[in-house]
């Protein structure tokens, strides 16, 4: 019995299972007598053995990681070879995650190392230099404290980088100063913020990279309604991201600034009308918003006279108020500034004009972002001959968030067979995956994008009980709320918020689903976290989703109260301003659904061309035109792009209009 407990079982004999049975079956087997004699270690070993042959790394970890729990009073009952096995596998998954900077990645090179591994000193500082970044990303100041004492003491290292002399107790300044924008970069912005701000305090200099920096980030810190403190010198291009700093006449030749000021709180409404039409022109090429839509923002079209513009912008100006007046004449146009060629050509892309018309406007435009951008308006590319739309669609979103780490052809044909087998198919993929985190976040976000929030939440957990990286925790919360369990969904955002470097983004994010499900007090109570910690790209949405939940709830008086505030924000509100804007999707998308028809139809399309990320006009579009419009090719192409968006609902919507 004392031998029994001390010493390694003998091994079990696979090669002959194999022989005799074949792999499929031997491996069945011996996963059947795993479940019906879980403490047999003999037969986790056996597993173990079979699937690393088998190329099954992740069932094969389980099965060891099974035979250490069991354990036994003098440690491990296992033998040298599945020791060795271990470590090697271990080892592979630990390089798979340092790759993509997860901070799991330290545990199991460290664990890799102890079980007779070969780590190299650099992986490991590799992989505490991930640990630290995870730490100053959190919300919490002692988590951030020990993550910046952790790259203090990197700093020597082999790969160190040489902003992180800054993570010192008392480094000079621009060390200081550098390393917050190092940190600003990687996504750490409470960290970034209070090292600028440490820089801004301790240093005379005043102008140029770091203080571009500090005043971003003291932006994303300033509630957007408040000035920037008592004191702060407001200088540079960055300073046009504070109210009031900047006129728009002023920066149209300086990109920086401009920038800065079409995020900047809108404390009264600038009357340069012309300026504007030219800044917002830029976001409109990106897809940002439709340019009518941006240009509202700043201006009030309804009441817009093209006659007190300047001749370069009037047909534009006249157009997006929903009037004619004439263009600049071909022969003044090289009389013109860049920037205002471009308001040129686009007004008459907006007229109706041919791509040989707004060529001419361009000149050498032609061949800059801008310009190509304008063009596709009146030319879309050719579109993508697709078979499987949506599955091309759906690997391309995946890959976008580095989880295409699954068979997804065969899995979207089990589901659509019988989503038992998708199952079972699920459970092998998990199981020959070299890092099971990654092929479980990926299946969840599958299942999310199919509208299983059941198997998403299971995929989800699976991904965070595995390596509870902010992107899986994010995945888990959202998924929580889809399956109408919104206190877990809650608590879950909660640590997904703490651990992102941004929580607003979360918070907007579960509260938009649990809205969408009718659990109005939750995303309400959502929407309030992300208001209250959001910098300027988040604070719109963030009142959006408060908008909307009250709305729901009854509440006309905060619903008011909030719209107020949302009217001082920059970013574009999607509401029909009653114009005949060309570029208006929502007054488009409205029109049809009042009198479907062929005219209401091709005013679709010419919305769609202007407003290249919305989703919902090109939707419309697929269901309004007919089976055999050429068209219809191009919608497809452009929601297979989107599919792949940074912004994740907007990509899902992409997908869900393709399925």
């Amino acid at each position: 019995m004392l031998a029994g407990c001390v010493s390694a079982p003998r091994p079990l004999d696979v090669d002959g299972m194999v022989k005799a049975k074949g792999l499929v079956i031997a491996r069945q087997d011996l996963e059947v007598r795993a479940l019906d004699e879980p403490r047999d270690i003999q037969v986790h070993l056996a597993l173990a053995k079979l699937a690393d042959q088998t190329k099954r790394p992740s069932q094969a970890i389980a099965a060891l990681e099974t035979v250490l729990r069991i354990g036994g009073p003098l440690g491990t009952r296992w033998h040298a070879e599945d020791r060795a096995r271990f470590a090697r596998l271990l080892a592979a998954r630990g390089r798979i995650r340092l790759d993509r900077g997860a901070a799991s990645a330290l545990e199991d090179l460290t664990r890799a190392k102890s079980y007779g591994a070969a780590i190299d000193a650099t992986e490991l500082d590799r992989a505490r230099a991930a640990v630290a970044l995870a730490k100053l990303r959190h919300v919490d100041a002692k988590e951030r404290a020990a993550g910046q004492r952790m790259l203090a003491q990197l700093s020597g290292s082999s790969i160190a980088d040489p902003t992180w002399l800054g993570a010192k107790s008392q480094p000079v300044p621009r060390d200081r100063g550098e390393w917050g924008m190092w940190l600003w970069e990687r996504g750490a912005k409470r960290a970034a913020f209070e090292a600028l701000r440490d820089w801004q305090r301790t240093t005379s200099v005043k102008g140029g990279p770091l203080h571009d920096a500090y005043l971003r980030a003291l932006s994303w810190w300033t509630p957007y309604d408040l000035p920037p403190p008592a004191g702060t010198d407001i200088a540079g291009p960055e300073r046009c991201r504070f109210a009031g700093a900047c006129r728009a006449s002023d920066v149209l030749d300086d990109p920086a600034a401009s920038a800065a000021l079409l995020a900047a709180p809108m404390s009264s409404r600038d009357d340069d009308a012309a300026a504007w039409l030219s800044l917002s022109l830029g976001p409109a090429l990106r897809g940002e918003a439709g340019w009518g839509e941006a240009a509202a923002i700043r201006i009030d079209l309804p009441t817009l006279s093209p006659g007190s513009l300047p001749p370069y912008a009037r047909s534009a100006g006249a157009r997006l108020a929903g009037k004619r007046e004439s263009g600049v004449p071909d022969s003044e146009l090289a009389s013109l500034t860049p920037q205002q060629r471009l308001v040129v050509a686009a007004g008459r892309a907006l007229d109706g004009g041919s791509s040989a018309q707004v060529r001419v406007a361009l000149g050498s435009l032609a061949g800059s972002p801008e310009g190509i951008a304008l063009l596709r308006i009146l030319d879309p590319a050719p579109p993508v001959p697709l078979v499987d739309p949506f599955a091309v669609a759906l690997t391309a979103h995946l890959r976008a968030r580095r989880l295409d780490a699954i068979p997804l052809s065969a899995l979207l044909d089990a589901y659509s067979r019988n989503p038992s087998r998708a199952d079972i198919l699920a459970a092998d993929v998990v199981a020959e995956a070299p890092d099971d985190a990654v092929a479980q976040a990926a299946l969840g976000a599958m299942f999310d994008v199919l509208e299983d929030p059941a198997r998403a939440r299971a995929a989800w957990q699976g991904a965070v009980d595995a390596s509870p990286e902010p992107a899986f925790l994010a995945g888990l919360a959202e998924s929580m709320a889809r399956a109408n369990d919104p206190d877990a969904a809650m608590i879950q955002a909660t640590a997904a918020a703490a651990a992102h470097g941004d929580p607003a983004v979360i918070w907007v994010s579960v509260s938009r689903a649990l809205d969408a499900l009718g659990k109005h007090v939750h995303a309400l109570e959502a929407a309030r976290s992300a208001i209250d910690l959001a910098g300027p790209e988040t604070i719109g949405p963030a009142l959006d989703a408060a908008i909307s939940a009250s709305r729901a709830l009854g509440r006309d008086a905060q619903v008011l109260a909030l719209t107020e505030r949302r009217r001082q924000v920059p970013t574009p509100v999607r509401v029909d301003r009653g114009t005949d804007d060309p570029t208006d999707a929502v007054a488009a998308l409205a029109a049809n659904k009042r009198t479907p028809g062929v005219l209401n139809i091709a005013r679709m399309w010419v919305a769609s061309r202007w407003n290249p990320r919305d989703v919902s006009i090109r939707a419309e579009l697929l269901d309004s035109i007919a089976p055999d419009d050429p068209r219809r090719a191009t919608l497809v192409t452009e929601l297979v792009a989107l599919a792949a968006d940074p912004d994740v609902s907007l990509a899902r919507a992409a997908l869900a209009a393709l399925r």
